[in-house]
């Protein structure tokens, strides 16, 4: 053996010219000169290998958590009060719209909640009526005198009807009484046959005009509370429609209820309202324009999450599944996710198939519209033994991995499997697990092999 003028050693080992020349292939260096030289070496052992692939990809709204506000009512803006890049809260104001639709809408409303009120007091007033029409013919039942029978529906509130009835009853009575006397006076011989018929005739007269007053009034009663109760639904159906027409125009149920007492200014005030939290990232509106029902006027999103819309290349297509991780990192800012849709169609423009990944961004720190470069893991399995990219060199047209034992360091050839960016397979049995192998600044050893076999070039 002998050192070199840097004070490394290559063991030599007595050969000839066509001698074995491995016993050249060793590095002997010390702990200091491998600390120095940043040399690392660690056990071999096994572990995953994930494989991946690097894909363009775009940072998009998720689409899930956009709102496009549009106008439920045509009309003239008056006011604007939410603009490009706000903040928003569900209910916030966004705009004014004066609308003659609105008011029209409302006026009916109005209108239909008078009528209600109007449908309403007859229904109660014919309620009465009813009642106390109900109780006088209960007492006329009861075939009272003309004097008990005025004094219990003294009180009795009910109308026309109820002169026609106690009228024709006390017309009864008295023609009844009369044919009584009538009869008497004729049984004594003290009336004539013919005044016994007459006073029969009126009594069978008022007998029939309180009877038809009774059954007229009798009916009448129950038919004018029926009208009126069907009045009143038909009013109230109408105040329904109202309101519906108004709930469909957008306006909150408070809003319809507070319109009573609005005052008549506001009649046609449309207030377009913000229907989700979140920012705004789309504005088409301007005091004095007249908008419709047909456009968007804001774009509302809920940026808390976004979506990666990933360009997969149609021959990785087959890699690609759902639920592989996905790591995007753009300087200091690194996200994960998984895919979780993997379209079914390939573009026609770009040939290119999108998969997506929602991301989270509640700091706010990932923005639409970048583009970005990501990398999906396609694969993940076990290996035996793996070693890190760096210890492999290329030596004597082989690739070798550097070991470590009692004569110092020396390569052996191995056969790699799979790889990532990181980390390398090694198949077969070449290297024990368990065995010293340099794991960084390999290529510092195979250099100082290459300075041995320089040195003894003949």
């Amino acid at each position: 053996a002998h050192a070199d003028g840097d004070g490394h050693g290559h063991e030599e080992g007595g050969h000839d010219e066509g001698g074995d020349e491995h016993g050249e292939e060793v590095v002997k260096l010390s702990d200091a000169q491998l600390t120095r030289a940043g040399v690392v070496i660690e056990p071999l052992t096994g572990g995953e290998i994930a494989t991946h692939i690097m894909l363009p990809a775009e940072v998009g709204l998720n689409q899930d958590t956009v709102l496009h506000v549009t106008p439920r009512v045509p009309g003239i803006v008056s006011s604007v009060d939410g603009f490009l890049g706000h903040d928003v809260q569900r209910d916030d104001l966004l705009a004014v719209i004066e609308s003659p639709e609105l008011g029209e809408a409302k006026i009916t409303f109005l209108q239909a909640i008078q009528e209600k009120m109007i449908a309403d007091a007859e229904l109660a007033r014919q309620k009465t009526i009813s009642d106390n029409t109900s109780k006088l013919l209960e007492v006329l039942r009861e075939d009272p005198t003309p004097d008990e029978l005025r004094e219990k529906v003294a009180d009795l509130r009910i109308g026309v009807n109820k002169g026609r009835l106690l009228s024709s009853y006390a017309q009864m009575k008295a023609g009844a009484a009369n044919y009584a006397r009538e009869k008497e006076l004729n049984a004594k011989g003290l009336s004539t046959q013919a005044d016994l018929l007459a006073s029969q005739e009126m009594f069978n007269s008022a007998q029939a005009e309180y009877m038809g007053a009774f059954e007229d009034v009798d009916f009448s009663f129950r038919l004018m509370l029926q009208e009126a109760e069907q009045a009143a639904m038909i009013a109230a159906s109408g105040v329904d429609n109202a309101e519906r027409r108004l709930h469909l125009l957008g306006l909150s149920q408070e809003q319809v209820e507070n319109i009573v007492s609005e005052p008549d200014v506001n009649v046609a005030r449309y207030e377009l309202r913000a229907p989700m939290s979140g920012q705004i990232v789309a504005k088409h509106i301007t005091p004095g324009e007249s908008v419709g029902t047909d456009a968007s006027v804001y774009t509302i999103a809920d940026i808390s999450t976004v979506w990666l819309n990933i360009s997969v290349y149609a021959q990785y297509a087959s890699m690609i599944q759902m639920g592989h991780p996905v790591v995007v990192r753009v300087g200091d800012r690194v996200a994960t996710g998984v895919v979780d849709y993997i379209s079914a169609v390939v573009s026609e423009s770009s040939r290119t198939i999108a998969a997506r990944v929602v991301l989270d961004n509640s700091d706010g720190s990932w923005r639409p519209g970048e583009f970005v470069t990501v990398r999906v893991e396609t694969d993940k399995a076990h290996a035996d033994r793996i070693v890190p990219i760096e210890a492999i060199q290329s030596f004597e047209g082989h690739d070798v991995v550097f070991i470590q034992d009692d004569d110092g360091i020396e390569p052996v050839q191995v056969t790699t499997g799979r790889r990532n960016d990181v980390n390398v397979e090694l198949l077969g049995n070449d290297v024990a697990i368990g065995t010293p192998i340099v794991v960084k600044n390999s290529f510092l050893i195979k250099a100082e092999l290459g300075k041995g076999a320089a040195g003894h070039d003949h």
